[in-house]
């Protein structure tokens, strides 16, 4: 006997069929744009992976940095890899203006570059008198700039004297007076024994005039600061006179003649009060990690 089915049951099954074809020929469907995407993706390989974006168990938070010292910090890979991401940040939003994108220094700001091996000021290692550097002497620097007016900062005592009288600061005044020291001719020997010093074209019998002047501490008196190889005195910060790289204001005579007339007096700005601890530790290692080491 034949089953006999209902009009309604008919349009039901038909229904239900129509149905599970059009789901069939979706699922198909998103089947295949899974397969394209992912067969585009093989094609172009993996995404780069950046390792600065790695955090989790590893390492620390930015802020734990503040815990620990930056020589702590620099010896250790989960602290230092932590610590020169954040310093990154750091130097470009508040160092890069005045020591350049590249660390290497812009003569127009008159900054030193901070990837040699040179340093200007004077380190805190026992062992070797301070010549041997640490990320902790960069902090310091960081923490209270150079000539910023905080009472811990580097250079508050000494800075280029102007040998014109009408050149001095107030302080510079008080402490040597408005005599002119040089003669017009004994200034320019002292510059042609500057030019001498760092290798330079210089008239030979000036320079030998301006070497006595440069030793002479009752007239020119260059190598009390200076030192008497002219190579620099790293308490003072004082520029090493045998390397023109290094001068901040520029090596040629015209540059040496008005340092030397007007002074000199660069400044760096303490940051102990416009960064957090983290912050300050961060950058200092930073910096400290692109130097190079002798």
């Amino acid at each position: 006997m034949k089953k006999v089915v209902s009009g309604s049951r008919l349009a039901r099954l038909a229904s239900n069929r129509a149905f599970r074809l059009v789901s069939t020929a979706v699922a198909a469907l998103g089947i295949y744009v899974c397969y394209q995407t992912a067969n585009k993706a093989a094609e172009q390989g993996p995404a780069p992976h950046d390792p600065t974006e790695e955090l989790g168990e590893f390492l620390v938070r930015p802020e734990e940095l503040a815990n620990f010292s930056v020589n702590r910090i620099a010896r250790s890979l989960r602290l230092h890899k932590a610590a020169v991401k954040l310093g990154k940040t750091v130097y470009v939003e508040h160092c890069a203006v005045c020591h350049g994108a590249d660390l290497k220094g812009i003569p127009a700001q008159h900054t030193p570059d901070l990837t040699d091996s040179e340093w200007r000021f004077s380190g805190d290692d026992f062992e070797s008198g301070g010549l041997k550097k640490f990320p902790s002497d960069v902090e310091w620097t960081v923490r209270y700039g150079i000539r910023s007016g905080h009472e811990n900062a580097r250079g508050a005592e000494v800075n280029m004297l102007a040998y014109y009288p009408e050149f001095r600061t107030k302080e510079d005044t008080d402490d040597f007076g408005d005599a002119k020291f040089l003669t017009d001719e004994e200034i320019g020997d002292v510059v042609e024994y500057v030019l001498h010093l760092s290798g330079q074209q210089a008239d030979a019998a000036k320079a030998a005039r301006g070497d006595k002047l440069f030793h002479d501490n009752t007239k020119g008196n260059c190598a009390d600061c200076h030192g008497d190889d002219g190579t620099g005195i790293d308490t003072f910060g004082s520029s090493n006179l045998t390397k023109r790289n290094l001068y901040l204001y520029g090596s040629d005579r015209a540059s040496i003649l008005e340092s030397i007339i007007k002074g000199r007096r660069g400044m760096m700005p303490a940051f102990e009060d416009k960064l957090k601890p983290e912050e300050l530790k961060a950058v200092s290692v930073f910096v400290f990690s692109h130097a190079a080491t002798k």
